[in-house]
């Protein structure tokens, strides 16, 4: 039986007995029908129908009610989720600064630790600390190939391809590592004895520096790096006033005590006795107020007189000063005379060869200190005095800049060569710009040098060596300018370019070069004292060349990053040496005048 005829017979059952009620009276009563009766089986499907509609009924009423619920969790959450990503980038932001300002606290801490121990010294007690271990260690990998568009033998120096390793001379561009002797891609490290003593006004360090270069599986090279003995006394014992006056003795080596500033073109180092086999110790006085500072200092070697064949000893006497004229402006000057021994050629190996010289540099600077290469710096190793000596660079915000510009005179005594047993001065002049600005975390920089020949082979000396230019030689100087920005990205990825443009410094001879085997008038391109230089084909000249560099740097660990250099040169003074047949002599020829390298390196320093 359906619903609807269920229903039907129901209400029929029901409503019988109203219906004959209502009937007229006096019409014969229809006898009531019997009430309808239901099985039980009828009954139990009624009650099941109903129970099921009803079911039905609430089921579409609670999932309708479900679906708003779900639908306003939805909308909820998916708001939840964009507030969650804007707090972690909070987060990120609250936890790189935390970690710089725990860093600082930490140095804060070890400075304060200093100062207690400096006021123990103040109120009359000794203090001696210090340690020794290892600093200053740089770990460099490289994949390197320095031009990849040419073969090996093609270019001077050559280049062997792609491989694991150091780059050569090509792979450092004239505008890299402008203020350290170092190209970045060494692995090297520093052993350090270090000891500290102070009480009351006194001060005195010793510090034996030992540079581990050249690494090999069966070869390390050992050198000293500076190893010293310091006394100062301070008129401050609690060191807050800069006033101090400060012996510092070089017993090995006394590189560090140079002059100039910049230390592309510094001077006065251990290459004025190159010819020495032994060790230049030197000695140093400074004295440093709040805003003044000066020093005098001086050096010895032991060189071979020539005329006599006998070990004599040759002094240097260095000197200099700096004031900052307001908190803006510093002047500085230096200068120096080294006697460098006998000239070596014959006629006049009775005169000592004596360069002396004066540096100066004027900088201004806001929110920038005026820097030093770390190459001049004195090594420590002292826990309680914290002072990294690769710190990461900081971004505090706004705008900061520094420009230097600097200007020295050399003057050599060499060999005349228009005048058989004597001796004339060969002038050299050298000088640079150097402008840095930061501009939130957008770095820029701009280097402008100009050296002359003279100063470029001051420490050779010369070309011919210990004789001046002769009147028939043309000389042409080295200059360059670099223009190079980066990008820091939250403290982790930092991305730059450079571009620059060279003109090489070149010496044009009549009679070919001294040393090769050209007869007839010949140029050579002259890039540094120590480099091979480049002789042109005949009769041609040189020209500038021109450089680009893309470079990034990941950050991680605090001591660990990974770079990558890309870089392009155009130098049209490349060339290299030929010959047509096996008795013929060599020739020089141009090369490839393109040069496309990159370096990938893994580097860890601490």
């Amino acid at each position: 039986m359906s619903r609807s005829r269920l229903f039907v017979f129901v209400a029929g059952a029901l409503l019988a007995p109203a219906v004959a009620a209502a009937q007229p009276a006096g019409r014969r009563p229809v006898p009531p029908a019997p009430p309808p009766t239901l099985t039980e089986e009828q009954a139990r499907t009624i009650a099941d129908l109903a129970a099921a509609d009803a079911v039905a009924k609430e089921r579409a009423r609670a999932e309708a009610e479900q679906a708003e619920k779900d639908a306003a969790a939805a909308a909820a959450l998916e708001a939840t989720r964009a507030e969650l990503a804007a707090l972690r980038q909070q987060i990120d932001g609250f936890a790189a600064a935390q970690a710089q300002h725990d860093q600082a606290q930490v140095d804060q801490a070890a400075v304060d630790a200093a100062k207690a121990k400096d006021q123990t010294k103040a109120d009359g007690d000794e203090y001696l600390h210090g340690a020794g271990g290892f600093t200053d260690v740089r770990l460099n990998l490289t994949l390197t190939n320095e031009n990849m568009l040419t073969e090996p033998g093609e270019t001077i120096p050559s280049v062997p391809g792609w491989r694991f390793g150091r780059p050569n001379s090509l792979g450092t561009l004239f505008f890299d590592n402008y203020d350290t002797r170092f190209s970045g891609y060494e692995t090297l490290s520093h052993a350090i004895m270090y000891r500290n003593y102070r009480k009351d006004h006194l001060e005195a360090e010793g510090g034996l520096v030992i540079r581990l270069n050249e690494l090999a599986e069966r070869k390390i090279d050992l050198s000293d790096a500076g190893s010293y003995v310091l006394v100062s006394w301070w008129k401050d014992p609690e060191h807050k006033d800069p006033t101090r006056y400060t012996l510092t003795a070089f017993p090995v080596s006394s590189d560090r005590m140079r002059l100039g500033y910049s230390y592309r073109l510094s001077w006065g180092g251990n290459e004025e006795y190159r010819r020495s086999s032994q060790a230049v110790p030197g000695i140093k006085f400074q004295i440093d107020l709040p805003k003044v500072y000066a020093f005098i200092g001086a050096k010895s070697s032991v060189m071979l007189d020539r005329a006599t064949a006998e070990q004599v000893a040759k002094l240097a006497f260095l000197g200099g000063a700096g004031v900052d004229l307001t908190e803006m402006v510093r002047v500085e000057v230096n200068g120096g005379y080294f006697n460098r021994g006998s000239n070596e050629l014959e006629d006049v190996n009775t005169e000592d060869v004596q360069l002396y010289g004066v540096s100066a540099q004027v900088a201004a600077h806001k929110g920038m200190p005026v820097s030093s290469s770390i190459d001049y710096k004195l090594y420590k190793y002292d826990p309680e005095r914290v002072g990294r000596v690769f710190q990461k660079a900081k971004y505090p915000g706004g705008t900061s800049w520094l420009a230097m510009a600097e200007v020295t005179y050399l003057g050599q005594t060499l060999k005349d060569p228009e005048k058989s047993g004597s001796t004339k001065v060969q002038p050299g002049i050298a000088g640079d710009v150097n402008l840095r600005a930061m501009i939130d975390r957008v770095r820029v920089r701009a280097d402008f040098q100009y050296r002359d020949l003279a100063f470029i082979l001051h420490s050779v000396p010369s070309l011919p060596t210990y004789s001046d230019f002769p009147m028939g030689y043309e000389r042409k100087p080295n200059l360059f300018a670099a223009i190079g920005a980066d990008q820091n990205f939250d403290d982790k990825l930092t991305v730059g370019a450079v571009v620059g443009i060279e003109m090489p410094a070149t010496l044009t001879t009549p009679t070919g070069l001294p040393g090769t085997q050209m007869t007839g008038e010949s140029t050579a391109v002259i890039r540094s004292a120590d480099a091979i230089p480049v002789v042109l084909p005949a009769g041609e000249k040189a020209a500038p060349s021109y450089a680009f560099k893309l470079s990034g740097q990941y950050d991680f660990g605090e001591v660990f990053a990974a770079l990558v250099d890309v870089y392009f040169t155009y130098d049209p003074n490349q060339t290299r040496l030929v010959r047509n047949d096996a008795e013929d002599l060599f020739e020089y020829e141009f090369g490839d005048f393109n040069q496309l390298g990159t370096n990938v390196t893994l580097q860890a320093k601490f």
